[in-house]
């Protein structure tokens, strides 16, 4: 009977800053400063239960001050949630944060990056999207990553974090989310401090 490991990963949507702006890397922070963090992931067969070797794991996520590389980023008003007329464009700037690794034998990838900071409207999140070989690009499982509230609010007082002060969205206001607690509480990464930062390991069943 397949377990915990086996049960399938939450899919969430991939959101409007997706890019084919994806570096083959294991680091991908570029010029972007912040905590440093490393992400692990083991991809593994929802059905079987087995890592998959091979499989194509894609991460992007916000720099320190929630701003995306390669896109317009279009800035809400976390008052009203409606958009403020504020637009950042990176256009020029499109594969920080942003890069994909081929996962080794026992189904694993590893990445250096930094912890995401928030952005108006939205808890803060890391993007993944990942892909059996050879598989269809419309087949891809996609979803978002959440980070422990504790290593949040001490992060949010550290360079470069600590000018923007704590989010103010609440999981309810979140325009993904909407208050849905089960999934966020399955979309968590445990993250763990270590000498270098913070490292966060998880399972993605696919």
């Amino acid at each position: 009977m397949p377990g915990d490991t086996c049960t399938p990963t939450v899919r969430l949507t991939a959101g409007p800053y997706y890019t084919l702006d994806s570096l083959n890397r294991p680091d991908i922070r570029e010029d972007r400063e912040g905590v440093p963090l490393q992400l692990a992931f083991t991809v593994v067969d929802d059905f079987h239960c087995t890592p998959i070797p091979g499989a194509y794991v894609d991460v992007w996520h916000a720099d320190a001050n929630g701003v995306y590389s390669g896109v317009l980023n279009e800035f809400i008003d976390n008052t009203t949630m409606k958009p403020g007329g504020q637009i950042l464009d990176t256009r020029d700037r499109p594969t920080f944060l942003r890069g994909h690794q081929i996962a080794d034998e026992s189904g694993r990838v590893e990445f250096t990056t930094i912890f995401p900071g928030w952005y108006s409207g939205r808890l803060a999140h890391i993007h993944v999207r990942a892909l059996f070989p050879g598989a269809a690009q419309w087949s891809a499982f996609v979803t978002q990553l959440f980070l422990p509230p504790v290593i949040e609010r001490e992060v949010w007082t550290q360079h470069p974090y600590q000018g923007r002060g704590e989010n103010t969205i609440s999981l309810e206001r979140d325009l993904v989310l909407r208050g849905d607690q089960l999934s966020l509480d399955k979309l968590t990464i445990p993250v763990s401090s270590t000498a270098n930062g913070l490292r966060g390991e998880m399972i993605l069943a696919i």
